[in-house]
């Protein structure tokens, strides 16, 4: 009985040895990440659709943030100036167009009835403090205290950043069950720089091409005006949508962070239901919705790298 129970103890401390490794290796799924709208318990994902940008994830991107709101009359200036942005680099710039603040984006009904804004782009623009700063502001990879930035500076930063070598490469796959409105995202990162700050992920979904009210003082020659200032089939683009693993992400690695460390997160039965914006009309395109994915520091919400991929 005694060498039993000795070999029983000994069993005990090799598997409280082995854990630890097991637990270091394994791929970190996130089944039912925090959502919105509705969580779903459980799920089978149909493979309807699956993008990924493996053709794309070998060069270094950056992230422009356009906090902005239907009512903010300078706001479509900037939504310009991210569109020139985009032009002139391509593949190289994502945006997010994030509406937030209580001045200009909640809604002003009847003519402004849409409401934009979600729970992490409040957490975002509190944090950042842009629409406190006034709008539009924005901000290239979170990059410059303060974080609020006029449009004017955006390009310049871009390009100084544009110029840096790639940090890390994240290599994004979704797969989409369009009947079901069920979505998974994996993120397979790995670094090709050593960091001394841990790291986080942030998962969101943007919308282009939504047609709705937007205030305009000084619209483009051409466009349909109504009551003085009040652009009434505006096009906004890149929009946030939502979340999908809360306001400020998961942390993926701790520092000391070595070149070619690498983390595969995954992430399941994110529901894609119609978002609360136009209650007469909940519909939401899915084949003008995407992922944003980025990695960012702990310490500074820096931006690493940012990818961008349509699901359908």
């Amino acid at each position: 009985m005694i060498n039993l129970g000795i070999e029983i103890k000994s069993m005990k401390n090799i598997a409280l040895l082995i854990l630890p490794v097991i637990l270091f290796f394994a791929c970190d799924k996130v089944e039912n990440p925090n959502q919105n709208p509705d969580a779903v318990t459980d799920c089978t994902v149909n493979p309807h659709f699956v993008k990924s940008n493996l053709t794309k994830m070998n060069f270094r991107k950056v992230l422009v943030e356009d906090y902005t709101g239907h009512t903010c009359g300078n706001c479509p200036r900037a939504a310009e100036n991210a569109t020139t942005i985009v032009n002139r680099h391509g593949d190289s710039v994502v945006v997010i167009a994030v509406h937030a603040g209580t001045q200009f984006a909640p809604p002003v009904p009847p003519n402004y009835p849409e409401d934009f804004r979600t729970p992490a782009g409040t957490d975002w623009d509190n944090f950042l403090g842009m629409s406190a700063a006034g709008l539009p502001k924005g901000c290239v990879n979170r990059s410059q205290t303060p974080y609020p930035q006029p449009r004017t500076t955006w390009s310049v930063t871009v390009d100084a950043l544009l110029n840096n070598p790639q940090d890390a490469k994240m290599l994004v796959t979704t797969t989409l069950d369009t009947t079901q409105l069920l979505l998974n995202v994996e993120v397979k990162t790995t670094f090709l720089k050593a960091f001394t700050d841990d790291v986080f992920l942030s998962v969101v979904i943007t919308e282009d091409s939504i047609i709705g009210a937007q205030k305009d003082y000084s619209p483009p020659v051409g466009a349909t005006v109504i009551n003085g200032d009040e652009r009434p089939d505006y096009n906004f683009e890149h929009t946030l949508r939502g979340a999908v693993n809360g306001s400020w992400g998961d942390e993926i690695k701790k520092a000391p962070i070595a070149i070619n460390d690498t983390v595969t997160k995954t992430y399941k039965c994110f529901k894609l239901n119609p978002w609360p914006v136009k209650p007469s009309n909940p519909k939401y395109n899915l084949k003008h919705t995407s992922v944003v994915v980025f990695i960012y520091k702990a310490s500074n919400k820096e931006i690493i790298q940012v990818e961008k991929v349509h699901i359908m």
